[in-house]
């Protein structure tokens, strides 16, 4: 049985279902233009290029045109009769309009313009001429316009009235009867040409004009086509609506990077502060349970992802986390290189129960409480290295005791390392360089991490275009406080790391059998309870009352 039910026409939900379906054309078409304009604001150089080149062409057009001045003459064709009465008048007017249409294409024939070319001594030949000369008659008149247009104002001139009168002979001479009767028809010369002033072209203005018209419109097209077909990630709200996650960090492109990678070299510029930005974010990606571990990865090469993982666990160091920073990339490391540490033993080397753990760690620095993991020895075998079981003992052992891991990890595309690791880990980093990466690439790597149910906490986006804005933004991060030396650097010791205390350190968690524990952190520094991130008191007074205000 099909029950039918019927809405009557003037039903609210016909109405209200056609508000909606209006709304989303309404919503769709504005999404189409603002489409547009992000692709001219994005290519605006290629607009004003092409515009400035359809300028330029035009100008140039104009500048090579030899000048043309036009002179005009007019003659008035009547039908001669003595004694007539109106309506023979009548005819002969009808006559001498019928008459005149002829006459257009004589004016120049080859009879007339033999005739000017000798009268003026012209240097052209009786084609040449014809070129030159154009006639028509007005709708419903008798009129005969004669039009000449020649390089020089002065020839021009002498043509039109010399056509002229050659034309008003030639009509009288084929309309003459024979019998020696005088013609019946009658062109008389009503305006003489005189002297033109201007040249009638190029019209430059008008060229001029038509021109950046011309390669403006192009301009567009090119800027709207080469957007639509253009896959590269151009903005950070690009990057978002591509991964579809949020982008909690980003760092702009900054030269001074290739020489000092490490934001330590620099911890009161702005690089530091958008890292500390970036720790931040992390910290509150998860308020119920804190992530102790994650992978930092990307697409392609040349993202930059190795250079985050180093300076996110700094930033987390520098706020009191004892941090291990694991290379995860076994097929080509970059962490002992920025650090500039040993890479013989590393995690290839606890892996295969070589050396336990916490003989591989490095301890960076004695003012934080960073312990780099190099990658160790290149294995053959690297994605089935990774997905061990011990791997991801390890990784928990480590967390257990408080500390935070951080992987760097070879990118998404070339091989599935990333993907592995995400897995052992509560979450991967997504590293996307705006004005490199395409968004294919983007969308392929979020769907790797997708297929295996890793959690992808974010996007970072590195090599953003900073623009300089007034008021905050540069205020506080780009001012220099004019201490350079030893005195810098005990400043900056100062700052980052907390006050010794005769605390004791919390309670650890055994790590899995047959794993020793990873050392302690470094004294002066608080190792966070298992449970949680260390939060101290004035930091959580801050949030308990904008709890309270919200």
């Amino acid at each position: 049985m099909i029950i039918v039910i019927r809405l009557p026409a003037e039903s609210d939900d016909v109405a209200k279902l056609a508000t909606i379906a209006a709304t989303k054309r309404d919503v769709r078409s504005i999404m189409d233009i603002t489409q547009y304009l992000r692709a001219l604001r994005a290519h605006w150089f290629l607009v004003v290029l092409v515009t400035a080149v359809g300028g330029a062409a035009a100008g140039v057009y104009s500048w090579v045109q030899t000048p043309m001045y036009q002179a005009d003459v007019q003659l008035f064709v009547s039908i001669s009769s003595t004694d007539a009465g109106a309506a023979d008048l009548n005819q002969g007017g009808t006559f001498a309009q019928q008459r005149v249409k002829s006459y257009v294409d004589i004016v120049d024939s080859p009879t007339v313009t033999n005739e000017v070319i000798q009268s003026l001594q012209l240097p052209y030949t009786a084609d040449e001429l014809a070129e030159e000369i154009t006639a028509q008659s007005p709708l419903n008149t008798v009129l005969l316009d004669i039009s000449v247009i020649d390089p020089s104002p002065q020839l021009a001139r002498d043509i039109a009235n010399a056509v002229a009168s050659q034309v008003s002979k030639f009509i009288a001479d084929i309309e003459t009867p024979t019998g020696g009767k005088a013609s019946p028809v009658k062109a008389t010369i009503t305006k003489s040409a005189s002297l033109p002033a201007a040249p009638v072209s190029p019209r430059t203005s008008l060229n001029l004009a038509l021109g950046i018209l011309v390669g403006l419109a192009a301009g567009a097209g090119l800027a709207v086509l080469r957007h639509t077909l253009d896959k590269t990630i151009r903005s950070r709200r690009e990057a978002a609506e591509v991964a579809d996650a949020a982008v909690v960090g980003e760092f702009a492109d900054d030269p001074k990077t290739k020489k000092r990678p490490l934001i330590i070299d620099d911890p009161t510029g702005r690089r530091a502060e958008e890292y500390r930005r970036l720790r931040t974010n992390i910290r509150f990606l998860s308020i119920d349970e804190r992530i102790g571990s994650l992978v930092v990865t990307g697409s392609v090469e040349d993202e930059g992802k190795s250079t985050v993982a180093a300076n996110i666990a700094i930033a987390l160091a520098q706020s009191g986390e004892t941090v291990v920073l694991i290379d995860g990339d076994l097929r080509k490391p970059m962490i002992a290189t920025l650090f500039g540490l040993s890479s013989g033993i590393g995690l290839t080397s606890v892996l295969v129960g070589d050396v336990q753990i916490e003989a591989a760690m490095q301890h960076w620095r004695r003012d934080l409480p960073l312990y780099v993991v190099a990658s160790g020895p290149t294995p053959p075998n690297p994605s089935e290295l990774l997905g061990t079981r011990r791997l991801a003992d390890l990784v928990a052992g480590l967390v257990a005791n408080g500390m935070t891991v951080i992987f760097d990890s070879p990118p998404l595309l070339p091989v599935v390392d990333a993907a592995v690791l995400a897995r052992a880990t509560d979450g991967a980093l997504v590293v996307t360089r705006v004005g490199s990466t395409k968004t294919d690439q983007l969308e392929t790597s979020i769907q790797a991490l997708r297929q295996v149910d890793a959690r992808i906490l974010g996007v970072v986006a590195n090599g953003v275009k900073r623009k300089k804005k007034r008021g905050y933004d540069g205020y506080y991060t780009d001012q220099h406080s004019g201490w350079t030396g030893a005195a810098a650097a005990k400043a900056a010791q100062a700052v980052m790391a907390p006050p010794d205390t005769d605390r004791a350190p919390a309670a650890t968690v055994a790590p899995p059998q047959g794993r020793a524990t990873p050392p302690p952190p470094a004294r002066g520094h608080q190792q966070r309870p298992a449970g949680g991130r260390h939060i101290d008191e004035t930091q959580h007074i801050s949030v308990r009352e904008l709890r309270d205000r919200t």
